[in-house]
């Protein structure tokens, strides 16, 4: 990569001029006051770093750039949590189906390497650089400082949880120094190092909470949080294929930090799940936020998973698969596998995990979409309702997500999303920190943590373990996963936990791995037989199908009478052939050809070239 590039080939001293006035822009649109005292073309580069609503003003700009969006939907069909199943071919799908099913090419468009990262990085740089010269009081400029650290921490981060190494680049450069230009990637060790240390040096410079006014700056919780997952993936097999246990001691240790902070700091679990993200600045289980208004920043997330009736355009992402819906325990905490747990597979949506219900949206199931009072929500194949596909019906797998939707929002609203995005919140600390706990054989912490998460998700506590029976390392991993999957779904949470415990290619004892399966769907069907029994007027299927839509839908108990109307057919294949994930092939993506081409000194990456290539893990 030629980071002369990400300089728009101007030196550093045009562009820190050029920042100002678009600075003075902004404060022009919202702050006339400021402009009142001062003459425009008075002001240098200098007084940004004088003056602290100048200097806010500058890293607000880089907060609206580097904030991660709204990942409800993201990497979702990367996982067992959907299968995106659209017969139209275009480049998404396309991708898609290549990293799936193992056939990913060199000049495919994929991954965030390039440009816009540096671009970021950049900025960032010039403010950690500039701001200690400043004038600004010492404890603000220790705050502004933090913030910004931990953006190129998270930036840095995004990076090397694709690529492994990257090239490092922590100061201003020279764009027209072409030696210098040519960077070199660095190790996973020395990104994961550069990352923690600015991590550690934020913690020291950011405060435990902010007022109302700026809901969603970064804390120091945050920081710490952000650490702790960073080096709960380093010590994961993606990256410790030897399974260094100081890796894991050192994950422990800063997971435990994190949550000890967090806890001192005023975060806590929600009293309902549910609601965790919907109620933003209330809920005190949110850490690291990207903010959403819906209308000058917002999202499409509503649109893209309500089904088609109930949005503008969307509909059919976040479908959830059978595998998935069969991984919540019953409310007794057992899984269903387990003979003692009471699972019904015909009436497989009774007396489920509390959070089954706040997750899946089933045929039959109240949920009150568009504020619409008594809506139930019907899935089968000639509903009259949504668009119905020759095989399934509306949805993809025979189900709707219904997490983090928010039902009292009209349909004709959903593209203009203004639910607030949560990257890390406090039970993924408390996940976090299990599964270091139990790779450690802290069973006991491990199996503590789990038992606060289930406690608040409603789950009955039995003889006090909340169906928790792991009494070994390997079980007590496998039960952390678990939760993780339930608790974290639909959170761009499960794809990462797959590829960097390599369960794509590798069976852990039980838990067999995705490569050679395939996802299914359940497809459900009207018993017209049944109907036409019902009025001898009725002498046809689509009779009847009509009949029932119009007469008896919206009457029937679906908890007693599900049977004499529904025919459900299992075991429908989403995946046109088996998963092929390749690893570790994929634990670490190619460099693009493009960014080849501008750095000789940048080797592509292990696995995907021929000569000369670079491995992440290799100190």
């Amino acid at each position: 990569m030629v980071l002369a590039l990400h300089y728009n080939n101007k030196i550093p001293e045009t562009m820190k001029k050029s920042l100002i006035y678009l600075i003075l822009l902004t404060i022009f649109i919202s702050c006339e006051d400021v402009l009142d005292k001062r003459d425009l073309n008075a002001i240098d580069d200098t007084d940004v770093w004088n003056n602290e609503i100048l200097a806010n003003l500058y890293l607000n700009k880089v907060y609206r750039n580097v904030l991660p969006g709204f990942g409800g939907s993201s990497n979702t069909n990367f996982s067992d949590e959907s299968a995106m199943t659209g017969e139209e071919e275009n480049a998404t799908n396309r991708v898609y189906k290549d990293i799936m099913y193992g056939e990913l090419a060199l000049d495919a468009s994929y991954g965030n390497f390039g440009v816009t990262p540096y671009s970021n990085i950049r900025d960032l740089n010039l403010l950690i650089d500039e701001i200690e010269k400043g004038s600004i009081e010492p404890e603000v400029r220790a705050q502004i400082k933090g913030q910004a650290l931990f953006l190129r921490a998270w930036i840095y981060w995004d990076l090397v949880k694709l690529y492994g190494g990257v090239p490092l680049v922590l100061h201003q450069l020279d764009p027209f120094n072409r030696d210098e230009l040519m960077i070199e990637r660095s190790s996973a060790r020395e990104c994961i190092e550069q990352i923690k240390k600015d991590l550690d040096e934020a913690i020291q410079g950011l405060p435990p909470s902010w007022s109302a006014g700026d809901w969603g700056r970064i804390t120091r919780g945050a920081a710490a949080a952000l650490k702790g997952r960073v080096l709960l993936f380093y010590a994961s097999p993606q990256f410790n294929p030897d399974g260094l246990p100081e890796r894991w001691d050192s994950a422990y240790q800063a997971n435990l930090e994190a949550k000890e902070m967090c806890l001192a700091d005023g975060y806590e679990l929600n009293d309902n799940f549910e609601r965790i993200f919907l109620d933003e600045q209330s809920s005190k289980e949110a850490i690291f936020i990207k903010v959403y208004d819906g209308v000058d920043i917002s999202h499409g997330y509503e649109n893209s998973v309500r089904p088609r009736s109930e949005c503008e355009d969307g509909g059919n992402s976040n479908n959830p698969t059978w595998e998935f819906v069969k991984a919540f325990p019953m409310v007794n905490g057992l899984s269903v596998d387990d003979p003692a747990s009471g699972y019904d597979s015909a009436y497989f949506w009774k007396n489920r995990d509390p959070r089954f219900y706040s997750t899946v949206a089933y045929n039959g199931c109240l949920w009150e979409l568009s504020g619409k009072t008594g809506r139930r929500q019907w899935n089968y194949v000639g509903n009259g309702i949504e668009p119905s596909s020759p095989v399934l019906g509306a949805s993809n797998t025979g189900f709707y997500c219904r997490k983090n939707v928010n039902e009292s929002i009209e349909s004709r609203e959903t593209p203009r999303g203004a639910t607030d995005w949560i990257e890390i919140r406090l039970t993924e600390v408390l996940l976090n920190l299990a599964e270091c706990a139990a790779e450690l054989g802290k069973l006991d912490e491990a199996k503590a943590e789990l038992i606060a998460i289930r406690e608040r998700a409603g789950i009955e506590e039995g003889n006090g373990s909340y169906g928790i029976a792991a009494t070994s390392v390997t079980d007590m991993v496998i039960a952390v996963m678990n939760e993780r999957r339930i608790e974290l779904a639909y959170e761009n949470k499960r794809h990462w936990d797959l590829r960097r415990r390599n369960w794509f290619a590798e069976d852990y004892s039980s838990v067999k791995k995705l490569n050679g399966t395939r996802r299914h769907g359940i497809r459900t069907l009207l018993d017209t037989v049944y109907i036409m029994s019902l009025d001898p007027s009725i002498t046809s299927g689509s009779q009847a199908i009509d009949y029932f839509n119009q007469n008896i839908r919206d009457t029937i108990d679906i908890e007693n009478d599900y049977y004499r109307y529904f025919i459900t057919e299992w075991g429908w294949a989403r995946d046109e052939e088996d998963i092929n994930y390749l690893q570790p092939k994929y634990n670490f993506y190619f460099m693009p050809l493009s960014e080849l081409d501008k750095n000789e000194k940048l080797r592509q990456t292990i696995y995907w070239g021929e000569a000369d290539v670079f491995d992440p893990l290799a100190d």
